[in-house]
């Protein structure tokens, strides 16, 4: 029956990839076109402009939405939606950093409670100078698949991130309730429907557009994207020393005025989006041991007395609650910064 329906909405799965592959270049064009009505003054980052979804303003991506939006999304069709617009739909993916050590007994990962949770790699900026080292464990590898964002005419159609409409969320994307999956998005969802911190503005675009919208309403138009580069495909084995070859440190004013986006694990691509202050963005060169350079962004917070007592910040650098604490950002993380406050 799935496979009759698929046929009498969608037709073969040839035609699939032929609308996928049709609309790669007019998808581009589209999505840019938006950006730069958003942000006429901002350069797309290339990271981002690779996560443009190969399905925007197709035909598929309308017929699915309506399926969606009907609540006729049968599980054929929902992998076959996963596989043409290259969504990881996989039901066992496993991500160390989400401590997924009990899938079964938990509707999101346990240890997390806020994005800031997700944070490794901890340093003091004093010990941020040419000619020192510091350990990184994964060289700031980001450990979450490439995925590209939805198109924007699906991503209107699902309900709201939260952990109610989970099941529905789950039944669109064909992840079964205690897969692995199933549990990071249930992350994904406990981080975005909950306030922000005080003195905090956030987001979850799951859609260039919004992310776009969301920086146009907290930095205005000129702004400034900044971004780990040279990081591993692959994570190393093993914890090693980098060695600091350049330091960048940025002004405290423009502390105030910057957005964070944070890539969290959903089907597609989803981040989290913060305007914080009270921060200070460095960025360095780091050697590492096979040679390669990794060109890093972090994140010094100035003060840390709203993270939770039990941060792991607090113990690997040995500071209390409340002192200053920096962390890099891994490689398809996002920092704005305004560029009206240089």
């Amino acid at each position: 029956m799935c496979r009759r329906v698929w046929c009498l909405i969608w037709g073969t799965s040839s035609c699939v990839a032929q609308v996928s592959v049709w609309t790669l270049g007019s998808a581009a064009n589209s999505s840019v076109t938006l950006w730069n009505s958003v942000l006429p003054i901002a350069v797309l980052p290339d990271t981002l402009r690779q996560l443009v979804s190969p399905l925007e303003d197709s035909p598929i991506a309308t017929r699915f939405a309506n399926a969606v939006s009907r609540g006729a999304v049968f599980p054929e069709v929902s992998a076959e939606f996963c596989n043409a617009a290259s969504l990881v739909c996989d039901s066992h993916v496993q991500i160390a950093s989400y401590g997924l050590e009990r899938v079964e007994a938990a509707p999101r990962a346990s240890a997390i409670k806020t994005i800031n949770d997700f944070q490794f790699d901890f340093f003091l900026e004093k010990n941020l100078f040419v000619g020192g080292e510091m350990q990184l464990s994964e060289n700031l590898h980001d450990p979450i698949p490439a995925r590209p964002f939805l198109p924007r005419v699906v991503a209107d159609s699902l309900p709201s991130l939260t952990t109610a409409n989970l099941p529905k969320l789950r039944q669109m994307f064909n992840i079964a309730d205690k897969a692995s999956m199933s549990t990071m998005m249930g992350t994904a969802a406990y981080l975005c429907e909950n306030p922000a911190l005080p003195g905090e503005d956030k987001e979850c675009p799951i859609t260039l557009a919004a992310m776009a919208q969301f920086v146009s309403s907290q930095l205005g138009s000129e702004v400034e994207a900044l971004s780990t580069s040279g990081s591993p495909t692959e994570a190393p084995h093993l914890k090693a020393p980098v060695k600091i070859e350049t330091v960048t440190k940025r002004s405290l004013t423009e502390g105030d005025h910057i957005i964070i986006c944070h890539t969290i694990m959903f089907p597609s691509a989803l981040y989290y989006c913060h305007h914080v202050s009270g921060t200070k963005v460095v960025q360095a060169s780091l050697r590492a041991q096979d040679n390669s350079v990794i060109h890093a962004v972090g994140i010094c917070h100035l003060d840390t007395s709203m993270w939770a007592s039990e941060h792991p910040a607090f113990t690997a650098l040995n500071i209390p609650r409340g002192a200053e604490a920096c962390h890099w950002s891994t490689q398809n993380d996002m920092v704005w910064v305004s560029t009206a406050t240089q």
